[in-house]
């Protein structure tokens, strides 16, 4: 009896490991292919000069919109991320066992709201009742709220990671909670924030519903915060690919090139740092 139980836990295991295995394989695999068709879309009509001009969904270059992806993901980074940190204090250190679940709740809800959702309380909200227009300010603010989610659990996953024998020696040192609270917990959690500072960047870039509604589109550079609409990448996929024209389409898939490479930059150095800060903990 015992043979024949141990045999079938092998063959379970075995089974469960080739199935990991393969899945695995198959998620690589398309990985790979929507990678492959991608790039290899994008080199047949690219040109360098696509990387240094300005222009629209049918002409010109993809300068603008390279300019207006980060400036709107980077300014939803700045608000969320102070934003996040502050949730994942209350969480972690501030909140009682009832306010912390209320926040966890309301910070579920908003990550489960969809992008077309956002986009339209965005334009309602920013667009028409703050009088921002179609604007820079406009698409960031709605961006911040998609990335705000994101922040606040890998800010309150770091924050939580800190040793708990680090703020106890603070406290018996006579630190406040305050000081333990920067000094020693956000100090050691700086890398896992961090990295997920940097997962949060790569998924707004690749955001477009939302910019529909509150960013509009512009062949040039914005002028201001408020009033002056931006391109974005997202927008020339979006756009070029539904043109008739060739360069249309070489217009979208290199569009798409230059957002994947980055976001798997940001990836990569997002898990550089993650790995860092573990060995250094």
């Amino acid at each position: 009896m015992k043979d024949r139980s141990a045999g079938r836990r092998y063959l379970l295991d075995g089974i469960t490991r080739f199935a990991g295995l393969a899945i695995s394989a198959a998620l690589l695999l398309a990985l790979l292919l929507v990678l492959g068709y991608v790039f290899l879309g994008a080199g047949v009509g690219f040109n360098p000069g696509m990387l240094i001009s300005t222009g629209n969904t049918t002409s010109g270059g993809l300068l603008n919109a390279i300019v207006g992806t980060w400036l709107l993901a980077g300014l939803a980074l700045a608000f969320s991320a102070f934003v996040g940190i502050f949730v994942a204090l209350g969480l972690t250190q501030y909140g009682d066992s009832r306010t912390s679940s209320l926040q966890r709740v309301a910070i579920d809800a908003l990550a489960a709201l969809p992008s077309m959702v956002l986009g339209l309380f965005g334009y309602l909200v920013f667009v028409i009742y703050l009088r921002m227009g179609f604007s820079l300010l406009a698409g960031s603010l709605t961006l911040s709220l998609m990335m705000l989610p994101y922040l606040a659990k890998s800010a309150e996953t770091a924050i939580s990671n800190v040793p708990k024998e680090f703020s106890e020696a603070a406290y018996a040192l006579g630190a406040s909670r305050w000081q333990v609270t920067t000094r020693v917990l956000l100090r050691f959690a700086k890398p896992l924030i961090i990295s997920g500072a940097l997962l949060a960047l790569s998924i707004g870039a690749g955001e477009t519903a939302q910019l529909l509604y509150t960013a509009g589109w512009n062949p040039g550079f914005p002028t201001w915060f408020v009033g002056s609409q931006v391109g974005y990448l997202t927008y020339v996929v979006w756009a070029g690919i539904n043109q008739p024209s060739e360069y249309s389409h070489a217009l979208a898939f290199a569009a798409s090139a230059v957002l994947i490479g980055t976001i798997l930059a940001l990836l990569a150095v997002s898990k550089w740092i993650e790995n860092k800060g573990a060995k250094n903990a």
